[in-house]
This record gives C-alpha cells, sequence and structure tokens, in this order.
C-alpha cells in the first residue's frame, strides 16, 4: 500500500500547526494578564539564575514524565491524578515561558527607547519566541526544548516562592 499526501493532508497539518501556535500564544498572554505577580518572579529567576532554572526544569519534566506514566495505568483514579499532575505541570511551563516572554518584551521596549507600551512588546515578544519554536529542525530540537526545560524550572520556582501579602493601608 502507497503511501500518498494530497493537499488536505497538509492543510490538515498546517491549520493544526497554526491552532497550536495562536493558542500558546494567546496562553502567554492569559498568564500576564491574570498572574502578574508569579510572571514577574518566573521573569526574575530567568534573568538571575538561568542556571537554577535548567536545574528545577529538569525536576519539573521529571514530575511531567511521571504524570505520562501515570496516565498509562488503566484505573480511572490513577488517571484523574495522572492529568491533574500533567496540567499542573503545564500550567508551570506556561507561567515560565510567561517569564520568558516578559524578559524578552522589556528587552524589546528597550530596543525602542521606552516609546511601545509593554502590552504591546509583550504581545510581539510572545509572538516571536512561539514562532521562532516552530521554525525546523532548530526550533523543533534546540529552542522549543531548552523555552520548555527553563520555562518548567522558571514556573516552579515562582510558583513555590510564597507570595507576599497585600498590606492594607
Amino acid at each position: 500500500m502507497a503511501a500518498f499526501s494530497t493537499i488536505g493532508d497538509s492543510f490538515s497539518i498546517v491549520a493544526t500547526l497554526s491552532g497550536i501556535a495562536v493558542t500558546v500564544w494567546a496562553f502567554k498572554i492569559t498568564c500576564a494578564l491574570l498572574l502578574p505577580g508569579r510572571v514577574e518572579a518566573a521573569r526574575a529567576a530567568v534573568s538571575t539564575r538561568t542556571g537554577s532554572c535548567i536545574g528545577v526544569g529538569f525536576l519539573s519534566l521529571l514530575i511531567g514524565f511521571i504524570s505520562f506514566l501515570i496516565l498509562q495505568i488503566p484505573f480511572p483514579g490513577a488517571k484523574l491524578f495522572g492529568m491533574i499532575l500533567l496540567a499542573g505541570y503545564l500550567a508551570t511551563v506556561a507561567i515560565g515561558a510567561s517569564g520568558i516572554s516578559k524578559l524578552a518584551a522589556e528587552r524589546l521596549r528597550d530596543l525602542k527607547a521606552g516609546q511601545a507600551n509593554m502590552f504591546d512588546s509583550y504581545a510581539k515578544a510572545s509572538l516571536y519566541l512561539v514562532i521562532a519554536s516552530f521554525m525546523p529542525v532548530l526550533g523543533w530540537f534546540l529552542f522549543a526544548p531548552l523555552v520548555i526545560l527553563i520555562g518548567g524550572g522558571a514556573g516552579l520556582i515562582a510558583v513555590l516562592k510564597p507570595a507576599r501579602a497585600n498590606e492594607v493601608a
């Protein structure tokens, strides 16, 4: 049986990748808008302690790998626990990746001498990072795994950091 590709097959792959890119971009912006304190903590971790973020990122990746192993257990309770663990892992990666985007947005804004507002710079920086992750070969096998690894570490550091109490004056 010969394998062949039609224009529909190609279109479905392009549409799927485009949908994933838009979803990741929108989720990074949503994290930055809803969790500004945690994203700022992740940005600070990435900019000051990149080595720690990589080390903690391996621990975070181990948590994600364990969640995939738990998902293979044919017991509904275990699958539920595995999905909750996987959702937590992906949330920490999203917070960390949002911190990386915020750092890139600050540097992008500095290039424009502070003339752009922060939201526009953040949206552009997030888009640039997502598109760079989809670049063939280098993006797939180098850039995206580094963003996931460093983002997972920065996100875990940010999530485990104690929250500051809001002072009431």
